[in-house]
């Protein structure tokens, strides 16, 4: 998890590492009403209005990235030194390997004939490699490891990650969703775990494991990968964004979405799962909102006030994530980080920037 300081320490809620078909409805409510119940007057409507319904499902992530992960390097022994060839050819943490000698490597396994290869023939691989919007081209020359007798890059890779978050909404027209209200991000190397696919799970909540001071607590799930619910296709500093197979609920109300300017401190809601599949409202309280004009992932600070909420978990715990905020008839934001050291507070992100990412604003 990654640690963010404010005088406390908090960090990133995702994901404890690892609903029925219909159509959505409005509830016999036009537009215009909507906007009414939620305190909006027409005149003053000349922004974009988005309207979604919110999530609240406790959800699994699968996530695959398009090649070979770097995590780490792994420092080989030779006669006279331990080296990491993979490092000395430039490579990051982080860095996203596509291509061996011109060809496409999704498995871990699919490198090794190259390097044994290289190995014998005493050349270098050529590889293409992803560095966030940049394609580099590096050359690498295994080595042999004395210890093992194999020729080895000194690299630690992987190609997928999992675990569980909290669906925060989607739109019923194009079934685009958002989720979890920020970055996937490798445990290991401490980089964005991009560029992704992967796909969206139900998760049923199996149980809590409670928030202490100094210690995060975590949700339990059982993720039934045979009951699919979308493609997720991209992960951003503001969360998982996809699109679903279908619509997750028979009849449910539309919300409209609330600018950063519109939100106010003071009492609003969370929609989450703690047991489960049943979504349940909990008060909580806006401590401060930041009237962002562009994107930033630290939006608000909000403290949880239900004793329900306080009994079931001790605050915030992981798997959280994504949760949506509601305020005065309005989907607001998401819960996305815990201070460790007060875990009825944390930090949530605007909505706009997920709906943004999103792609339906």
């Amino acid at each position: 998890m990654a640690v963010v300081s404010r005088g406390l320490f908090s960090f990133l809620l995702l994901f404890t590492f690892w609903t029925a078909n219909g159509s959505v409805t409005q509830a016999e409510q036009t537009e215009k009403e909507l906007l009414q119940s939620a305190g909006f007057l027409e005149a003053q409507e000349k922004r974009e209005r988005v309207f979604v319904v919110p999530g609240g499902q406790s959800v699994g992530v699968q996530l695959e990235t398009k090649g070979l992960y770097v995590v780490g390097f792994h420092f080989i022994q030779t006669d006279t030194d331990r080296i990491s060839p993979g490092e000395e050819a430039g490579l990051l943490p982080g860095d996203v390997i596509t291509h061996v000698n011109g060809h496409k490597v999704t498995e871990p396994q699919a490198i090794r004939p190259y390097v044994q290869k290289a190995a014998n023939g005493k050349t270098s691989l050529k590889l293409t490699v992803l560095r966030g919007k940049k394609t580099l081209h590096l050359s690498v020359k295994p080595i042999q490891d004395e210890g093992t007798n194999t020729s080895k890059l000194g690299l630690y890779i992987k190609n997928k990650t999992a675990g569980i978050g909290t669906l925060t909404f989607y739109e019923p027209k194009s079934k685009k969703f958002g989720a979890l209200g920020h970055v996937i991000s490798d445990m290991q190397s401490g980089k964005p775990f991009a560029p992704v696919k992967g796909t969206l799970y139900p998760a049923h909540v199996t149980g809590i494991k409670r928030a202490t001071e100094g210690i995060p607590g975590e949700k339990t799930a059982d993720i039934p990968t045979e009951e699919r619910w979308g493609s997720i296709t991209s992960n951003t500093p503001f969360g998982l964004f996809g699109r679903l197979d279908h619509e997750l609920n028979r009849t449910t109300k539309l919300y409209p979405a609330a600018h950063p300017d519109e939100v106010k401190e003071g009492p609003a809601q969370i929609w989450t799962v703690t047991k489960n599949n049943k979504i349940e409202t909990y008060d909580i309280s806006v401590v401060r909102t930041v009237e962002q004009s562009k994107p930033a992932i630290k939006g608000m600070i909000i403290k949880m006030t239900d004793p329900r909420l306080i009994e079931k978990t001790g605050g915030i715990v992981q798997g959280m994530s994504g949760s949506p905020i509601l305020q005065n008839g309005r989907v607001i934001g998401a819960v996305t980080h815990v201070f460790v050291n007060d875990p009825l507070s944390g930090y949530g992100v605007h909505i706009d920037w997920m709906l943004k990412d999103a792609g339906v604003l």
